[in-house]
């Protein structure tokens, strides 16, 4: 499935696109470009324009007053990001490529022109602006959670949206969702996620392979973190499977390989 056929199904999640709406989406044709790793994907992009990334992997981003950045979302393949409609993004922060991207740039006057024909497709953007917040409304929650659960959750859900999107979820850990990602969506040291990840690995939750996870046995994992992708409105049926009870599978924190127990926010040093 390309990049604008899995956007298009996932606007159909909305249930706001008629057979025109799909049509006319599938009909444009975006310039792609190519974008360096650590590089700001709308630098010299006119406002209001909208970008489908085609490969790779991207974030949203901003920078504190002390110079660390947090990371407020994530982009896979298939998914549209900065979808204001003709004006400035409605989301603040950046919007980076973690990996070296390949991204479709949809001018905003060509945004205009398809939301005057197509009221639906104005309706299914905004859609997708609300997942978005869905999305970081639940790292929010997760956040007061203990540094285990809350890793294990975010593996989850990188693995769900890799899969549903046709990537494998190692192939977005080794290009783009490292740890120094994960550290600024956690708001954690990276030492912090580095032991998390290896007392994952300790529990047999995931295996670590050049600082890049993989998970041999989802159900585990799955049970472990609580993991449940409806709030991600995937429509992959696979990918949406509930975490199902799985006997033997702890609640509590896994154990440290060490004697470190601050499962605070750790300062960034």
């Amino acid at each position: 499935m390309t990049p604008l056929a899995w956007l298009v199904r996932r606007l159909d999640e909305a249930a706001l696109l008629g057979v025109a709406e799909r049509r006319a989406l599938l009909a444009l044709a975006p310039q792609e470009r190519l974008v360096p790793a650590r590089t700001d994907i709308r630098d010299g992009q006119k406002a209001g324009s909208a970008h489908l990334i085609v490969d790779g992997v991207a974030c949203r981003a901003a920078m504190l007053p002390d110079g660390t950045r947090r990371i407020l979302a994530l982009y896979f393949p298939g998914d549209l990001c900065g979808t204001g409609r003709g004006a400035a993004d409605p989301l603040p922060g950046t919007i980076e490529a973690l990996s070296p991207c390949t991204v479709a740039d949809i001018p905003s006057g060509t945004i205009d022109s398809l939301i005057r024909s197509h009221p639906g497709i104005e309706r299914a953007l905004w859609w997708l602006t609300l997942v978005e917040l869905g999305i970081g409304q639940q790292w929010l929650i997760n956040a007061g959670w203990e540094a285990e659960r809350r890793i294990a959750h975010l593996i989850c859900e990188v693995r769900a949206r890799s899969q549903a999107s046709g990537r494998d979820m190692e192939e977005c850990f080794a290009s783009g969702v490292r740890q120094v990602v994960i550290a600024d969506i956690a708001a954690l040291s990276t030492v912090h996620v580095s032991r998390v990840l290896h007392a994952l690995q300790a529990a047999r939750l995931i295996t670590l392979n050049r600082g890049a996870a993989a998970v041999p046995q989802p159900a585990p994992l799955i049970a472990f973190a609580g993991f449940d992708p409806g709030y991600l409105h995937l429509p992959d049926h696979a990918a949406r499977a509930k975490p199902e009870p799985s006997a033997g599978i702890r609640r509590d924190p896994v154990p440290w390989a060490g004697s470190n127990r601050d499962l605070g926010y750790a300062s960034r040093t």
